[in-house]
């Protein structure tokens, strides 16, 4: 096979069994999730945002320095200066994502919050 058949062939491969888990997964969870009360769910959704917090932060804060890191010694290296480039401009961006996230949450938490 050529390199961009075999892409396609494992992109569509990997699509339909991302597709399989998934409904496998609703199918299987779904009477389990209509047991719990509300205080399971809320606890299950404070700690995925707990986790997606974290994993924004400290990986935008490591991608950003790392970037920074190859970029300045990065010489006359183009390849990796372009890589220390994007490192650092997608670390930023997770970043600026974190503290944006963090405001969007708390805005609906003080629309959802009765007076």
């Amino acid at each position: 096979m050529q390199g961009n058949t075999l892409r396609k062939y494992l992109l569509n491969k990997n699509s339909a069994t991302l597709v399989t888990v998934l409904v496998v997964l609703t199918v299987f969870t779904g009477p389990a999730a209509a047991q719990g009360s509300t205080a399971e769910f809320e606890g299950i959704m404070s700690n995925l945002y707990d986790v997606v917090l974290l994993v924004l932060k400290y990986a935008g804060l490591v991608a950003l320095a790392g970037g920074a890191v190859i970029w300045f010694t990065a010489r006359k290296n183009s390849d990796r200066a372009e890589n220390g480039m994007k490192l650092l401009i997608g670390g930023g961006a997770m970043t600026v994502f974190y503290f944006g996230v963090t405001a969007f949450v708390a805005m609906l938490e003080w629309i959802g919050t009765p007076p």
